[in-house]
């Protein structure tokens, strides 16, 4: 039951927290000592008993001084509450600064507030509300708001006057308007803020902000779109719902030419391209009306003349992409070329296969990405008529498995038995049954027994050995995986024939392998084959004897001391299979020799 309530606690949190973010609101509660770096605000505005409050700690007790919230820009929708704490006289002595041209305590705009009985619209000008001056008032619809009240301060346009629509508890209780005669453009950008009468009980609590928005989403920098084509311009809006206009700059935004004055704000608008090149193009969208709220495009896009151009989108350097996994392989291509050419090198572009010969030039084509695994890929898209144009990927990137088998190099002595071999798993997804051959050559090696190990340890496993081979299965009786990660999955004990020769190896290479993830699904892995060589073991100096110098450099590398061991040292004197050569070996190659 805890656990419940806990969880409905947590899904209801994170509703409001997206609620918030999809209406872009901004909610202050005033919970802190100080107002912060979001406001902008003369000191006679503290915080008192977390509610905000204009103490006048000034002798004057008027309308001089606003409260400026700097932390979002362009907002419509304002809205606080009347502290609890307050009183009648109080909660009619405050109100909302609205349409502020800076975020200043010396800025201009509008001051809407609701006094007894009248909804009153004065200007603020150099951070003082004139209330000698009446834009607007009309007489509310609804009764006085009282302490632990919420108002709120709507804001509209169109082309004849700005709307202020003031709420009470989310009940419209009047509209005033001023006709755009004072200020006929909206500042860009513009701040909200509150202006509370001083010395009174009017503290405010839960200040909360919406900000309308536009984002342009195509083109948002980087393309490529040709004269007299034709693309959409994409974007998106919130709070936002009136007619935008489009404009487009040639020169990075210093200028604007208009390519719709106005049409539905319906987040595409499908675009006829000028004859006109330039490689600093923006798009601007922004509301038909006023220009506010507005976007442009985040970096340069490119008109293209109408010549025979091909560029490579993706994969474009610095990607991941798994073998035997669908991927997109784009570019753009201007449209007098009919076909391209695909290929993809796993060299940096020494070598290249081709991937087709022939597909229409639509930009898109789905690629099977194939063995083996590089970190050297590049993909190639050329004219299938005579390759030029031609252009590869900027930077190489990536194919990978998204499991990798390897056997680790390990070592043993002619006539000798219980060599231990790794069998080593990468995994990037879980594995549910593993089986795989592994062949010695030449045949000097006995697999005389598989545990599994590791992620693995709970795994059952079924070998069997005809002499040559060693076949593998490993599956989980209960359904159990090997998790992702990285480390032996099996330890294979390996008897060495007596008539091996010291000085050279066996190659362990692993075939009919097959991999199946938790849904049983086949996973095409990589293969990394091993050595097994044959040494005398203790004899770390390769004189064909054990002896105190053999156990000398045990010590210096046990104790880190002189040269770190060597590839051969290593398999000559790790006697514990581990990957290091450290003081249980130190200790088996003393007893070896004494």
């Amino acid at each position: 039951m805890r656990l419940s309530r806990t969880l409905t606690i947590l899904i209801f949190f994170m509703i409001t927290v997206l609620v918030s973010l999809g209406s872009a609101q901004i909610v202050d509660d005033f919970n802190r000592s100080t107002l912060g770096p979001n406001w902008t605000y003369d000191p006679e505005y503290q915080i008192v008993s977390n509610t905000l409050d204009n103490t006048s700690t000034a002798t004057s007790n008027g309308w001089n001084y606003v409260a400026v919230y700097n932390a979002v820009t362009d907002p419509f929708d304002v809205s606080f509450k009347w502290a609890p704490s307050g009183d009648t006289e109080g909660v009619n002595s405050g109100g909302f600064a609205m349409l502020l041209n800076a975020a200043s305590v010396s800025a201009n705009g509008y001051f809407i507030m609701r006094r007894y009985g009248s909804i009153d619209l004065n200007p603020i000008v150099n951070g003082n509300v004139d209330r000698t001056i009446t834009i607007d008032t009309v007489t509310p619809s609804r009764p006085n708001p009282a302490p632990g009240n919420t108002i709120r301060v709507v804001f509209r346009t169109d082309a004849s006057a700005y709307y202020f629509d003031f709420y009470i508890n989310g009940a419209l209780d009047g509209t005033v308007r001023d006709n755009r005669t004072s200020r006929p453009a909206i500042p860009t950008p513009h701040y909200s803020g509150v202006c509370l009468y001083a010395n009174r009980n009017n503290n405010i609590d839960d200040y909360t902000v919406r900000a309308q928005s536009i984002t342009v989403t195509s083109p948002n920098g980087g393309e490529v779109w040709l004269v007299n084509s034709n693309h959409s311009i994409t974007w998106t809006s919130l709070d936002f719902s009136g007619n935008i206009a489009i404009d487009l700059s040639t020169d990075g935004g210093s200028s604007w030419s208009s390519i719709v004055a106005s049409t539905a704000n319906t987040g595409s608008y499908s675009w006829n391209l000028p004859g006109t090149t330039s490689t600093t193009c923006r798009v601007r969208v922004k509301d038909a009306t006023d220009g506010n709220p507005a976007d442009v495009s985040d970096a340069n896009f490119e008109i293209a003349p109408e010549t025979e151009d091909i560029r490579v989108i993706a994969p474009n350097g610095g990607e991941n992409w798994v073998i035997n996994t669908q991927q997109e392989i784009r570019w753009y291509g201007t449209t007098i070329i009919p076909y391209v050419r695909i290929s993809y090198s796993i060299d940096n572009g020494a070598t290249w296969i081709q991937i087709i010969a022939s597909t229409p030039n639509d930009g898109s084509f789905m690629w099977t990405v194939p063995a083996p695994l590089t970190d050297q890929a590049l993909i190639r898209i050329a004219d299938a008529i005579d390759s030029l144009p031609t252009d590869d990927s900027d930077a190489t990137f990536s194919i990978s498995a998204l499991v990798t088998l390897r056997i680790p190099n390990s070592s043993g002595q002619p006539g000798s038995t219980n060599n231990i071999v790794n069998l080593w798993m990468d995994n990037m997804t879980n594995v549910r049954g593993v089986s795989l051959k592994i062949t010695d050559s030449p045949n000097h090696l006995t697999a005389a027994n598989v545990i599994p190990t590791g992620r693995a340890s709970g795994f059952t496993v079924v070998k069997s050995e005809n002499g040559t081979s060693v076949t593998i299965f490993m599956v989980h009786m209960s359904g159990g995986v090997i998790s992702q990660g990285s480390g032996p999955i099996a330890q294979i004990s390996y008897d060495a024939a007596g008539g091996a020769t010291i000085g050279t190896y066996s190659t362990l290479d692993m075939s009919s392998v097959t991999i199946s993830d938790a849904n049983s699904n086949l996973v095409v892995p990589e293969l990394v084959s091993g050595q097994f060589h044959y040494v005398k073991i203790g004899d770390l100096d390769a004189d064909n004897d054990v002896d105190i110098d053999d156990i000398n450099r045990a010590v210096d590398i046990a104790m880190k001391r002189g040269a770190p061991a060597t590839t051969y040292e290593l398999l000559c004197g790790d006697l514990d299979h581990d990957g290091d050569l450290d003081m249980f070996d130190l200790l088996a190659i003393f007893d070896l020799v004494y």
